[in-house]
């Protein structure tokens, strides 16, 4: 997955300019992902993460995928620092890292760590509950819905402070990034039911200008037809 924020047009008048999205289904690609914690691998998940005992103890008696109301309120109820989960914060060095807790096939409880501008692709969660909390540092959610004309438009985002739990709903077109300054990371705790096997993402349409037009500048330097 890409390790850099896509960036957003605007126009000169303030007005965000929708971009053509391209769903892609593909497998998940961040570093890391599917890989254990490695530190639950003898103990057990709930030996090594006490705080969490309770919502695992709930997940691994899931016989289906899990109510998002439920996971909601679960989360929120949850007094979580980063060193309740320190064992499952490995960070990746390219993008951010999906890091297992616990897993089977009814669901998946991942540690998410983002250095700097890591972010996530754009996409949705067809088939799959998906709820998440912020254990530490800020985060930003961008989310897009779909227009008549086919193109997809960025809508707003959302700053994500420690504590904060977003539910993303089936449909829900998102983007989820690190935009904090350098040296700030970002650390979340994501569970997805069932487990997640693709996900379609999407891509932005990159325009190469109107037709005629040779006076737009790149750069500060004088382009052709851009």
């Amino acid at each position: 997955m890409p390790s850099s924020a896509t960036r957003v047009r605007s126009s000169r008048e303030g007005v965000v300019r929708a971009s053509r999205l391209v769903a892609k289904p593909r497998a998940r690609s961040a570093e890391g992902a599917g890989g254990a914690a490695g530190t639950a691998s003898h103990a057990g998940p709930q030996a090594c993460f006490p705080k969490l005992a309770p919502l695992i103890a709930y997940l691994q008696g899931l016989k289906g995928r899990a109510d998002l109301k439920v996971l909601d309120g679960m989360l929120k109820g949850l007094k979580l620092t980063r060193a309740d989960i320190e064992k499952a914060c490995v960070f990746g060095v390219s993008g951010y890292r999906r890091n297992t807790i616990a897993s089977n096939a009814h669901f998946e409880l991942l540690a998410l760590t983002w250095r700097s501008g890591h972010c996530t692709p754009i996409h949705d969660h067809t088939g799959v509950s998906c709820a998440f909390r912020v254990v530490e540092g800020t985060g930003t959610e961008v989310r897009f819905v779909k227009t008549p004309c086919g193109l997809a438009c960025p809508v707003g985002s959302t700053p994500m402070p420690p504590g904060y739990v977003c539910s993303a709903e089936e449909n829900d077109i998102h983007q989820v990034a690190n935009h904090q300054g350098p040296g700030k990371d970002l650390v979340t705790l994501h569970i997805y039911s069932p487990r997640i096997k693709k996900m379609k993402t999407y891509e932005f349409r990159v325009s190469l200008g109107a037709e005629g037009c040779d006076s737009y500048r790149r750069n500060g330097k004088p382009g052709k037809g851009r």
